[in-house]
């Protein structure tokens, strides 16, 4: 043991300079050096969201380390001190008692059905889920707020209500959730009919806050000095914070420093896109709900071609079963092939909103923080314009979808900016093929299915 002790902490003097003291006090305290042998050396530690984090972040600073004195390669290998608070693996259900929470009831964007056990863990999600379940299992945890990001549709949403539902059932707290428009939309009722003291007094009584679509605060000075101030009140209470949002804090478009300060002193962690293991590990589950069988091949299919977000995995089985009832037809690759060519535009391509942005963003060399600003120098404001018309006419956005996804812009800005592409197009034969351009670019790799 006296060797294990001496090694350790070699090893861990090292990583400390390395990493500084913060991330070492957050991630390396209470760990140690269990064992070790010819081929693996084990490592004790705190609970499961430290043995993730060190897993996908830390493994190959522990084996360099570890190797040097011992003079051995060794495969690092995490156990879960029998002193933690939970041993449980993240992908395993946790039973629910009967305990109700006092916190929202009525939200109708609240999805009972959404729930922890019911969500897909992989590599692309796995620290979030686990940092959730932390969140959940700790009164304090080691880390707050929880700060989720990633790209539409990929299961952030889930991972909220799914908390939100899990202390509703096993814990006697105050937990809150809604999208932060909703939030928005509260205060700026409250300020105006008088009852600021009373939206206050709902939300700093809070034992767990979580806030979905964290950008919508985008471009909202007051609504921001206000959430601020509602989240300082928490915090500094040591109640629960989580929080979603479709960016990073600092990729936030018109967001108070200060504020983005505050989101980042946690935990901040991405959702990326499922890999094709995780999307058909998701199909197999949603497929389950289906009363038609969907056979393996067809799923394989469907998690191959559609490389997207989980939305677009989900609503392909719903058509695929659609077509299959009310045309009396076999499941099998060949209505497969022809249900799904109608998710593809006419050359055969879905285009998403992130494919136009980068078009865009690469033709005229800048960045995504100039695009959504609200600078209005030409050489910004006009390719602005062009991919508001080039999401209005490739996806049929609404004004207003547009606006929001603009910081917040309103939907006649977007109507304006629109209007001036359409009459350059028609007054300009050289703009008019450049449009054509951007537009073929966008649909020229086709899909085959």
């Amino acid at each position: 043991m006296e060797l294990y002790t001496k090694v350790w902490d070699d090893v861990l003097q090292n990583i400390r300079e390395k990493v500084g003291p913060l991330r070492f006090n957050l991630w390396f305290k209470n760990t140690r050096l269990e064992s070790f042998d010819d081929n693996n050396a084990n490592i004790l530690v705190p609970n499961v969201f430290t043995q993730v984090w060190l897993q996908e972040n830390f493994s190959n600073v522990l084996r360099e380390g570890i190797g040097k004195l011992v003079n051995k390669d060794l495969n690092i290998k995490f156990s879960v001190s029998k002193n933690g608070e939970d041993e449980n693996v993240p992908t395993m259900s946790i039973p629910l008692s009967e305990k109700k929470t006092n916190g929202n009831k009525n939200y109708a964007q609240l999805n009972r059905n959404l729930r922890l056990e019911d969500f897909v863990v992989g590599t692309n999600n796995r620290l979030a889920y686990t940092a959730a379940l932390e969140m959940i299992k700790d009164k304090y945890p080691a880390f707050n707020p929880l700060f989720i990001h990633g790209p539409v549709g990929v299961g952030k949403t889930h991972i909220l209500q799914g908390v939100w539902n899990r202390v509703k059932e096993e814990q006697n707290v105050n937990a809150i959730y809604m999208p932060a428009e909703k939030w928005t939309n509260e205060f700026i009722y409250s300020l105006q009919k008088g009852k600021m003291e009373a939206f206050r007094q709902k939300f700093r009584n809070a034992d767990i806050f979580l806030i979905d679509d964290v950008h919508f605060l985008s471009n909202k000075q007051g609504v921001q000095e206000e959430f601020l101030h509602t989240f300082n009140a928490l915090f500094e209470l040591s109640k629960r914070i989580i929080l979603a949002s479709d960016a990073h804090p600092k990729m936030i478009g018109q967001l108070k420093e200060n504020l983005a300060s505050r989101f980042m002193s946690g935990m901040v962690t991405k959702i990326d896109k499922p890999e094709y293991a995780t999307r058909l590990l998701i199909l197999r589950s949603k497929a389950a709900k289906f009363d038609v069988h969907f056979p393996e091949e067809v799923l394989e299919f469907v998690a191959e071609k559609f490389d997207g977000n989980v939305r677009e995995v989900e609503s392909a089985l719903t058509t695929l079963s659609a077509h299959a009832k009310f045309n009396e037809k076999k499941m099998d690759l060949h209505l497969a092939s022809d249900a799904l060519g109608e998710f593809f535009c006419a050359e055969g391509k879905i285009i998403k909103i992130n494919e136009i942005e980068a078009t865009v963003l690469n033709y005229f060399n800048i960045s995504r923080n100039e695009l959504h600003s609200n600078k209005k120098m030409k050489s910004i404001s006009f390719p602005r314009q062009i991919c508001m018309y080039l999401i209005k006419t490739l996806l049929n956005w609404s004004y207003q979808q547009i606006g929001n996804y603009f910081t917040s812009k309103k939907h006649t800005t977007v109507m304006f900016a629109i209007k001036k592409v359409k009459e350059q197009i028609d007054s300009d034969k050289q703009f008019k093929l450049f449009i054509e351009s951007l537009i073929e670019k966008l649909k020229r790799k086709k899909i085959v299915v």
